[in-house]
């Protein structure tokens, strides 16, 4: 399936890098354009945002019920006549996931592991995702980890913050976002996992109730298309302050971002603050 294909209400859930952090991000589909998906309009710290590098996307389509995940190639406001949206394009194919798997659900929470019993050398890592079957940790490039070693993770989520102890085998490495990743098998599966996955699953099932977005009731979804496209291939330089997330090696080419220009400025202004006390000093 192509990216402008998915179904109008489709949950949306973005796993990006901002600022060094791990962040997941939500939105829902409004309707494909030839440039690729038009979402509602997400912001960070008050913001909108421009992520220029690649990021795993996950969309739960309305259409078949299905979760698709694909890899977006930049994800960028931009200004309509209905107001403003962004825009997610994509080169690759979107792919169900293997419905024979056991449904994974993202975590993405700090938490402490020990190695092989090593209870005095902990070490930390994020819980990336877990199932019932399985877990993925994000960990340090300086953690040592085999294949075969036994690994044992705690993490708290939820609003009570709960604690979660959960006893693995490490299987396989593999990266995410350039980070090392190690995958493990479960290998006590306890009342506490099968609780927290229930709820997660329930959180999901929420997110199939989104309704769908009708920008214009009275002309259909077609013309209401080439509204949107005509505005994006418009679209004059201008739009709401944004917050850009370089892609990896191009910082130096981006323009400063709000928060820099205002720090310059705040500096600037106490330098001539500084310098009009020195000439009352020599008054």
């Amino acid at each position: 399936m192509l990216i402008n294909e998915v179904a109008n209400g489709s949950a949306i859930k973005i796993h990006a890098v901002i600022n060094g952090h791990n962040v997941v991000l939500l939105t829902s589909a409004i309707f494909g354009v030839s440039g690729g998906l038009l979402v509602r309009p997400m912001e960070y710290f008050g913001k909108y945002m421009e992520i220029l590098e690649p990021s795993n996307c996950e969309i739960r389509n309305k259409r078949d019920g299905r979760v698709y995940k694909f890899v977006s190639t930049t994800i960028t406001p931009v200004k309509t006549r209905y107001g403003n949206f962004h825009l997610i394009k994509s080169a690759s194919m979107l792919e169900p996931e293997n419905e024979r798997k056991a449904e994974r659900f993202h975590i993405e929470k700090l938490g402490l592991m020990s190695i092989n019993g090593n209870s005095l050398d902990l070490k930390n890592c994020i819980v990336h995702d877990v199932s019932m079957r399985g877990i993925s940790l994000i960990i340090d490039d300086n953690t040592k980890i085999n294949i075969g070693d036994h690994i044992d993770v705690m993490f708290r989520y939820g609003a009570m913050l709960h604690n979660y102890e959960l006893s693995t085998v490490a299987v396989r490495f593999f990266t995410v976002q350039d980070k090392k990743a190690v995958g493990c098998t479960i290998s006590n599966i306890n009342v506490d996992l099968i609780t927290l996955l229930v709820s997660m699953k329930k959180e999901l099932a929420n997110l199939d109730n989104v309704p769908e977005t009708d920008l214009n009731p009275e002309i259909s979804q077609d013309q209401q298309v080439l509204e949107v496209e005509e505005d994006i291939a418009a679209a004059v330089p201008e739009r709401p302050s944004s917050i850009t997330i370089p892609a990896k090696g191009t910082s130096e080419n981006n323009p400063k971002t709000l928060r820099e220009q205002r720090k310059e400025e705040k500096m600037a202004q106490q330098a001539k603050d500084i310098a009009n006390l020195l000439d009352l000093k020599d008054i």
